[in-house]
């Protein structure tokens, strides 16, 4: 009695370890919104394979679907748009592809989207692995997620000492142009 428990507990330990595994070692693709690194005022939506093994066939949607408008823009939203028209064959393990997903233009003094993309979207994902196995994923995603980030911004930074830098040249024009409006 003793070995048939000894042998249960054994193969449920074994069952859990290797279901375990298989977890940590899945495929997995991600879809996020994240700040441009180069702007304050947009962000971007990003693509990321962060499985150990390459995604192939790589199949993205929208929910609501994207339209771009005939009249306004110019926007960067068709290049979006074109990038998942088709499955993508191939993304490798750490690749990543970003596309302007939210582009801040003032409005009065309040920040707006310049782009035709929704405010809040799912993103639904479906790929292949090395094997046959088919995955499929769901990402709810809202701008405010990001919008909504506090930071500070030290006048010793980078960021504040350009901001500084910025300043001076700013005096230093005005100056000059009062000096040559006395010539």
């Amino acid at each position: 009695m003793a070995a048939i428990v000894a042998a249960s507990v054994a193969a449920w330990s074994l069952l859990n370890t290797a279901m375990d595994s298989r977890e940590r070692t899945r495929l997995m693709v991600t879809a996020e919104l994240s700040p441009s690194p180069d702007s304050d005022s947009s962000m971007d939506l990003v693509v990321r394979n962060l499985g150990l093994t390459p995604a192939r066939n790589l199949s993205l949607t929208f929910r609501p679907s994207i339209l771009v408008p005939e009249v306004g823009g110019p926007f960067t939203t068709p290049y979006l748009i074109q990038r998942y028209a088709k499955p993508i064959q191939v993304l490798n393990p750490g690749q990543k592809l970003s596309n302007i997903w939210w582009s801040g233009e003032l409005a009065g003094n309040e920040l707006v989207n310049g782009e035709p993309t929704p405010d809040e979207v799912t993103v639904f994902l479906e790929y292949g692995g090395t094997r046959r196995k088919r995955f499929t994923d769901e990402f709810s995603l809202s701008v405010d997620t990001v919008k909504l980030t506090t930071y500070s911004v030290s006048s010793t930074s980078i960021k504040g000492r350009l901001k500084t830098i910025e300043g001076a040249l700013k005096e230093t024009a005005a100056a000059l142009k009062t000096i040559a409006g006395k010539i």
